[in-house]
């Protein structure tokens, strides 16, 4: 028992003894307090109460706060469920430690976006350049493919006009520079605007056949001269103009143009 309560029930036991003593013959009274007594019981009651109360609030305080917390863990937890809070933590610490973060915190907006601006002209940069090497290496492509179309054109028409066939490269080098494919994969003679040429029939596109007939007659050495043109009597044997093909053959390029232009003849 509290010493609180000790001396209210002794303070209660005082003031029986007093109240008993008044009939008495002089002597001390003994009085025994009855805490069964409706009048001790309702001040034991009281006092309890009082002394009670205060605890009641605060641990009804404490118990809803306990409460809010552990909702609060709870929550947190939810939240960070299935995360590597080692991973994350390493994410933070690259964070504080990346370059542009660290110019945000100093209030260098303007830095970082232009870093932003270089990084992004960079890389369109690096695509346009990318682009423009496939477009070139294309383009590369459609040039020489359409170059061998031309050649392969004008050197069938050359042979078909039975020009020299040592001299069959000369003519596809100088046709290329004369001629272009049109839409339909045909070799068509250009002038240097890159505007079509029209032929003999004055409606069509020049031939490579009609552009061959014309080389005869402007570059006669790259044709044959008819057998026995120049001869005498049908005597070849002291023509120094008239050779046979293999010792033509033997000639190297040079020799070949130079003897065609200087009327020579071959024979097989």
């Amino acid at each position: 028992m509290s010493e609180f309560l000790k001396r209210q029930l002794m303070s209660l036991q005082n003031q029986a003894g007093a109240d008993g003593g008044e009939g008495g013959s002089g002597g001390q009274g003994s009085t025994t307090i009855n805490i069964e007594d409706p009048a001790i019981k309702a001040q034991l009651d009281q006092y309890v109460e009082q002394h009670v109360s205060g605890l009641k609030a605060k641990n009804t305080e404490l118990l809803g706060k306990n409460k809010s917390l552990a909702d609060e863990l709870a929550s947190f937890r939810g939240q960070f469920e299935g995360l590597d809070i080692g991973a994350v933590k390493g994410l933070l610490q690259k964070a504080g430690q990346d370059e542009e973060t660290k110019l945000l915190a100093e209030g260098k907006i303007d830095e970082v976006f232009g870093k932003r601006t270089e990084r992004l002209k960079a890389e369109h940069q690096k695509l346009f350049d990318a682009e423009k090497a496939r477009a070139d290496k294309a383009e590369a492509y459609a040039k020489k493919f359409k170059q061998s179309v031309v050649k392969g054109q004008i050197a069938q028409a050359f042979s078909a006009a039975q020009g020299l066939s040592e001299a069959t490269d000369d003519i596809t080098a100088l046709a290329l520079s004369k001629f272009s494919l049109d839409e339909n994969g045909n070799a068509v003679a250009i002038d240097v605007n890159g505007d079509v040429i029209i032929g003999k029939d004055g409606k069509t596109p020049l031939t490579p056949k009609e552009w061959i007939e014309d080389i005869r007659e402007s570059k006669p050495y790259f044709f044959p001269k008819p057998n026995g043109a120049g001869g005498q009597g049908g005597n070849n044997s002291g023509n120094k103009n008239i050779i046979k093909r293999s010792e033509f053959d033997a000639m190297n390029p040079t020799e070949k143009a130079n003897y065609i232009r200087k009327g020579g003849n071959v024979i097989d």
